[in-house]
């Protein structure tokens, strides 16, 4: 049997124990023989509530009735000497381009809205598990991994969704032996490959800025995709962990800085494709039995995009000033941004607060506009100057969105945002194609929107749509109309509503500048 516990020396004591009888005014009364203590072992059937694969248990008490037999009533004391516990199962969402997912474990949901790159801790299943992968779609959910899985007592088991949609999506298995040992003052790391664009790999564990020419990888041979190494025991510290190219020490694709990993630990470490900012093609997520968390590499950027609609603004620069020191670095982020124009700022230096000034272009003394923004690895976000800088209502300002840029294949990503001045509280419809919006029964998608307010990044199910604004419970005006937007798997559109050019170039009603996340330009 799997992570036996054997109790040698207390079955020995027990024994010598049963060969003594009591003493005069120990056990008994003067001249009456004492109790015996007993020890009998018995066998724990499957299905038990701590050893749910069975085992063996050592029972220990006195023969209080002197039948020289160790009734249950008599049992003082219980060791296990062998124990089959029941099999444990966690998981990992690795698809890159699959939505969120809910597990279900034999017929009940195990885990419910696990997005790309989350995972979760171990929870006791049975022998014969139905392992079920339920894409959450719009218009629906569907599986997609449907498996029923021969489990053995005493192992812990991961399942990870791995691979693209179309490729399909598989579940990779990975089994261990529950409860083995580690070593006291070591650490215990597994290491997955489980980035299916990513090259073979090696993965170095070593001391901050050892040489990885003179060092050797945890793994035995190049890591390729689906690849995992064996359990690796390292005594525990502060270590850098860093990824090449197989065979190829001088190209590192991921380096996690210096971080403690702290003894007792049993971690499994996966490497997942990167769909976020940075270069890097993989990020890594670290698994510690109770729960998942991300590893970035140390260089990863935020990242954000810039969209001027202030209708009355000139092109403008926007300029970054770290709050972290005394000197106005003025950072030259964006330049020469036109109004109904957006672009990215692809790798802005996090984390780090800084304030942000947009000012005309070419003139950096003059700021139209000045903005706190705090920034975190990985961070995306989207900030819209909108409103009059010279006369009207509202005054000039800065709208920031928090984005997720990572395209799904099963559905559009779209968000609506008003960001036009001049107009009022707003209903937008995003109807079928083809659909009447003076129909009675057609109601807003978004109702009473109002100034400077989005609608929040909404999975849309991939087809032809017909766009609507209209202003707040009136369908006789429509200030916006679009018709036969084409909407596929993978997209991920901001469609923001400004106001027209002042030149009078659009006449009066609001326009749209759509932005598509997977071509965007540059800053």
């Amino acid at each position: 049997m799997n992570s036996i516990r054997k109790t040698g020396l207390a079955i020995a004591g027990v024994i010598f124990l049963a060969a003594c009888e009591g003493d005069d005014g120990t056990n008994g009364a003067d001249g009456t023989d004492g109790l015996n203590s007993l020890v009998a072992t018995r066998d724990i059937p499957k299905g038990d509530a701590t050893c749910a694969g069975g085992g063996i248990a050592l029972d220990s008490g006195l023969d209080t009735n002197r039948n020289d037999v160790l009734d249950d009533t008599e049992v003082t004391a219980t060791e296990l000497l062998e124990c089959e516990t029941a099999p444990n199962l966690r998981a990992l969402h690795a698809s890159p381009d699959a939505p969120p997912v809910n597990v279900l474990v034999n017929g009940a949901a195990a885990l419910t809205d696990v997005d790309f790159g989350a995972g979760s801790g171990f929870v006791p299943v049975t022998e014969t598990t139905q392992v079920q992968i339920e894409a959450i779609i719009p218009g629906g959910n569907a599986v997609v991994i449907d498996e029923t899985l021969d489990l053995e007592f005493s192992n812990d088991y991961t399942v990870v969704a791995v691979g693209d949609v179309a490729a399909p999506i598989a579940a990779l298995v990975l089994a261990n032996e529950t409860g083995e040992r580690i070593t006291p003052g070591n650490f215990r790391a597994q290491v997955l490959h489980a980035a299916p664009d990513a090259p073979p790999v090696d993965v170095f564990v070593t001391t901050a800025g050892a040489d990885l020419a003179a060092s050797a990888p945890v793994n035995e041979a190049p890591l390729s995709f689906e690849d995992s190494t064996g359990r690796v025991e390292v005594l525990a510290g502060n270590y850098q962990i860093r990824v090449t190219l197989a065979g190829d020490p001088a190209t590192v694709v991921f380096d996690s800085g210096e971080i403690p990993l702290a003894a007792d630990a049993d971690l499994l470490i996966a490497a997942i494709e990167n769909t976020g900012t940075g270069t890097t093609p993989i990020q890594l997520v670290v698994l510690d039995g109770t729960a998942a968390a991300p590893l970035l590499d140390t260089n990863t950027p935020a990242s954000a995009v810039a969209v001027h609609a202030s209708p009355d603004a000139p092109a403008v620069d926007v300029l970054a000033d770290d709050q972290a020191t005394a000197a106005n670095e003025a950072l030259l982020l964006a330049e020469n941004v036109e109004f109904t124009q957006f672009c990215e700022i692809p790798a802005v230096p996090a984390p780090a607060d800084y304030t942000l000034s947009v000012t005309p272009t070419g003139d950096p003394a003059t700021v139209a506009l000045a903005f706190d923004l705090s920034v975190v690895p990985a961070a995306e976000a989207t900030a819209i100057v909108t409103g009059f800088l010279a006369a009207g209502t509202p005054a000039i300002q800065a709208v920031p969105l928090a984005n997720d840029t990572r395209p799904v294949i099963t559905e559009a990503k779209l968000r609506v945002v008003h960001s036009s001045p001049s107009t009022g509280n707003v209903d937008i419809f995003l109807l079928a194609d083809g659909t009447d919006l003076n129909d009675a029964s057609v109601t807003p998608t978004f109702g009473d929107v109002p100034f400077t307010a989005d609608s929040g990044i909404t999975p849309v199910a991939p087809g032809t749509y017909d766009v609507y604004v209209t202003p707040a419970g009136d369908k006789s005006i429509v200030a916006i109309e679009v018709q036969d937007l084409a909407l596929a798997g993978g997209d991920v559109l901001d469609v923001i509503a400004r106001d027209p050019q002042t030149d009078g170039s659009e006449g009066t009603l609001p326009q749209l500048i759509v932005i598509d996340y997977n071509a965007l330009p540059a800053c």
